[in-house]
């Protein structure tokens, strides 16, 4: 469905756009979401999601966002050109794309998710910087993980950084914002996953544990590293080898050492 051109800043669905997208709060309360450029929105209708609007800017829609997401989009989608020097007003890049939307979602419980089969999960704490928190969503994803949790104080995972930084996988892996990491944490390992711990201190080298077995992966805080609680509540705690600068990996990249061991353990059985 097309609308006439926008033009102004105080237009209701403008400003609907520019509230969700700023906002974390006004996300979870309307359970939408804003999102920028053609492969995010190509993600979420892959995913199934409904966006409510698509804004473009700079030609037809088929053109700026491509002919194959444009025939994607149902018919009670709003179709809506907008002014290219207020489209930049609403991006987020240096360098628009020219297409943005409003998604609906829906956020999922630990409960929901353990109702399925879970062999491969990550469990984040803290984890605060948008990129990283982006690239691990991203490479849980490519590592086949069933889910991401994410205790009190990450960063929000549908914050358009973090969005932009998952390339898409976001609307492709389960992801549960978890308000008692230490219950959760009890809930996977009562659901007969392993928890296993990624902590530099630790004896164990992460290709010790036997990843066959469903296992919940413990990724801390960038700076602090993992909860104490939550470190002694793990099942194993395990170290990555670091014979030159130590301490010298991030939280992403420690995460994907990792799941991919896992994954190779998997595979090679």
């Amino acid at each position: 469905m097309s609308y006439p051109d926008i033009t102004s800043i105080q237009n209701p669905l403008v400003k609907d756009y520019l509230s969700l997208s700023g906002n974390r709060r006004r996300r979870r309360a309307a359970g939408k979401l804003a999102l920028e450029g053609r492969h995010l929105l190509g993600e979420a209708l892959a995913a199934g999601l409904i966006p409510e609007v698509v804004f473009y800017a700079g030609g037809s829609l088929a053109e700026v966002a491509g002919g194959r997401v444009a025939a994607l989009l149902p018919p009670e989608t709003k179709q809506v050109s907008i002014a290219p020097a207020l489209f930049k007003r609403l991006a987020g890049t240096e360098t628009p794309q020219g297409v943005a939307a409003v998604v609906r979602y829906r956020e999922k419980s630990i409960g929901h998710i353990l109702r399925q089969e879970l062999n491969l999960a990550l469990f984040l704490d803290r984890i605060q910087d948008p990129g990283n928190l982006g690239t691990i969503i991203r490479t849980a994803a490519a590592a086949q993980a069933g889910a991401v949790f994410l205790s009190p104080g990450c960063a929000d995972p549908y914050s358009p950084k973090v969005l932009r930084s998952t390339a898409g996988a976001v609307f492709h892996i389960d992801l549960a914002e978890v308000p008692d990491p230490l219950t959760a944490i009890k809930q996977l390992q009562e659901s007969k996953c392993q928890v296993i711990a990624a902590h530099p201190g630790a004896k164990a080298h992460y290709w010790e544990p036997d990843y066959s077995r469903p296992t919940a992966l413990l990724i801390g805080n960038e700076s602090g590293g993992l909860d104490p609680g939550l470190l002694a509540a793990a099942d194993m705690a395990v170290s990555i080898l670091q014979p030159g600068l130590p301490a010298s990996l991030n939280a992403a990249v420690a995460a994907g050492i990792i799941l991919f061991e896992i994954l190779k353990q998997r595979y090679r059985e």
